[in-house]
């Protein structure tokens, strides 16, 4: 190796070694605020003798989310996947967390080209020229891991290539290295009931799978087939030969968003029955296929006009994908219609069939929970209609009951039903999981 080359690596690895020792202290760092604002609450409250008041609680928790929001914003990288994940975690974490955080969006300053590049030509093993006859310097979305550029195969397809960052599993490992530092710190010296560790271990297994593309390639093609036959229902054709473990180029869709109803308009989509169609394709996921898009939010639904006007969704993203157990779909429905009855002995045992357990094995917790989520309902029962504000109550009485066990694809579910909930209300109507059984 020349001295040229020794001088650049050696740069490099010291650039490196510096972005590594920021990163970490800037975590630790965020990591001993949030722990001192906690424990200043706590010190102030012995100190005046009194009992700890909710109000100043939740002031705290907001102060620590708009801090970790913040500190996530300015890394970037796995923080923002962490904070995404928290924002889904509504069974343990805050109110104030899981609103802040679930901001964190895919939505970030975009890296230079020539790193894009890098990558492009090391996966493919070819100049970027020879696959591609023109590719857009500026990409069209920024993420935590990749981002996407519009490009013309030299075949003629218009195509989006996601290409993932090339230094993000280094990030990674340092993110995750400092964070559970903390968390083990966390562990010993604070009474926080929050165990950081088993979130932080679900996070780097959720990540490892997603830096590998072609998970989401297959997760893809999986519900593709399950759509073949619905006009209703697209989802974009990847190109194999041009895709790797950190590419993806798929044919380029564009469409109007589904929470927007003057840009459904502008498009000539007729809105009647919209959220009846949405609803069923989510449905058919998770009820039929025991396999769905986990994450429906607005960016990652494209709404065009078939011949006749009616909605065609084009679904985006499947980085955050789920298989559900063996009878999950079965026993939501079943949790649904006894919550629309109140036929208790009915939903406890589909609370047990989802998995949900308790402390002791009592019954009464299980219908506290659902008594809580009902009473949110605009029409005081439940419809079938897992609102935000329906699914907020809900988490609420989980975190403060005993619960032991609330199952990760329930939780997801509920998530992904008030993401569509709130789409149906930008527009004027519901989205009820029940009717869409019909």
């Amino acid at each position: 190796m020349n001295a040229e080359a020794n001088s650049t690596v050696s740069a490099f690895s010291s650039a490196s070694l510096a972005e590594r020792a920021y990163r970490s202290t800037q975590i630790s760092w965020t990591g001993l605020r949030v722990w001192l604002h906690y424990q200043t609450l706590s010190w102030w409250d012995k100190l005046c003798g009194r009992d700890p008041d909710a109000r100043d609680l939740h002031a705290v928790h907001q102060k620590n989310a708009d801090l970790i929001f913040r500190t996530a914003v300015s890394l970037r990288g796995m923080l923002v996947k962490m904070c995404q994940v928290i924002g889904t975690r509504s069974d343990i974490f805050p109110r104030e967390y899981v609103s802040v955080l679930s901001q964190c969006q895919d939505r970030l300053p975009a890296r230079e080209f020539k790193s894009i590049q890098r990558v492009v030509e090391e996966d493919l093993g070819k100049p970027i020229e020879s696959v591609f006859a023109e590719f857009e310097t500026k990409p069209v979305a920024a993420a935590s891991l990749a981002q996407v550029h519009r490009a013309q195969l030299v075949t003629g397809e218009n195509v989006a290539v996601k290409v993932q960052y090339p230094d993000i599993e280094r990030i990674m490992h340092t993110d995750l290295t400092a964070s559970r530092r903390i968390a083990a710190l966390y562990a010993r010296f604070s009474n926080n009931p929050i165990d950081f560790l088993p979130l932080l271990d679900e996070l780097q297994t959720h990540l490892r799978m997603e830096l590998d593309f072609r998970r989401e390639v297959q997760s893809a093609d999986r519900v593709r087939d399950f759509f073949a036959n619905d006009q209703d229902v697209r989802v974009p054709r990847v190109f194999e030969a041009f895709s790797t473990r950190r590419i993806i180029t798929m044919e380029f869709v564009a469409g109007a968003k589904p929470n927007d109803l003057a840009e459904l308009h502008a498009a000539g989509i007729d809105t009647q029955g919209f959220m009846l169609r949405l609803m069923r394709i989510f449905n058919r996921m998770i009820l039929a296929h025991g396999f769905f898009h986990a994450d429906p939010h607005p960016g990652n639904i494209f709404v065009t006009a078939d011949e006749r006007g009616k909605p065609v969704f084009t679904l985006l993203d499947f980085g955050l994908s789920k298989q559900l157990p063996r009878g999950f779909g079965m026993g939501l429905f079943e949790l649904m219609f006894s919550m629309m009855t109140f036929n208790e002995s009915a939903m406890l045992r589909a609370f047990r069939e989802l998995g949900f357990e308790t402390r002791k094995g009592d019954d009464d917790t299980l219908l506290y929970i659902a008594r809580r989520m009902i009473s949110r309902s605009d029409t005081g029962s439940f419809q079938g209609e897992f609102t935000e504000d329906m699914t907020d109550e809900m988490f609420d009485a989980v975190r403060e009951s005993p619960i032991v066990t609330v199952p990760t694809d329930f939780v997801l579910v509920a998530r992904a039903f008030s993401l569509l909930s709130g789409i149906g209300h930008a527009i004027g109507q519901r989205g009820n999981a029940l009717d869409a059984m019909s």
